[in-house]
């Protein structure tokens, strides 16, 4: 009985919470608005953006997610968040990938598929 009981209130804070957002799906790039809604909700994508691997850690109050860029430079986005809805860039802990390997510059780009490891010297 008790194993019942619990399934229906874990079913039932699901249902609020799925009901808390907007359930209007809207394509990908359609949406009006995303993030804070600015009246105690939020709507998906929190971060209209494509940020791969993405790495988040609370420090005390403060979330920060970092963000590799392969590629492109500036990389490895550095974000700040308190609420992990509004964020903002901080900065990149790599200006300029190219100071990593000549190999990362746009005109070569032969590194993308091996990664940067292989770039590093042997330990």
């Amino acid at each position: 009985m008790y194993k019942q009981f619990l399934i229906v209130i874990i079913l039932i804070a699901t249902l609020k919470s799925v009901r808390g957002q907007d359930n209007q799906n809207p394509k990908w790039n359609t949406w009006a608005t995303w993030g804070d809604q600015n009246n105690g909700t939020y709507r998906n994508p929190i971060l209209p953006a494509d940020y791969s691997d993405l790495d988040c850690i609370r420090v005390g109050d403060d979330y920060y997610a970092i963000s590799s860029t392969f590629q492109y430079s500036p990389g490895i986005i550095i974000l700040h968040s308190k609420d992990l809805v509004n964020w903002t860039i901080k900065s990149h802990a790599v200006p300029d990938i190219t100071q990593i390997s000549s190999e990362m510059n746009w005109d070569r780009m032969n590194r993308y598929g091996t990664g940067i490891l292989a770039l590093l010297p042997p330990l």
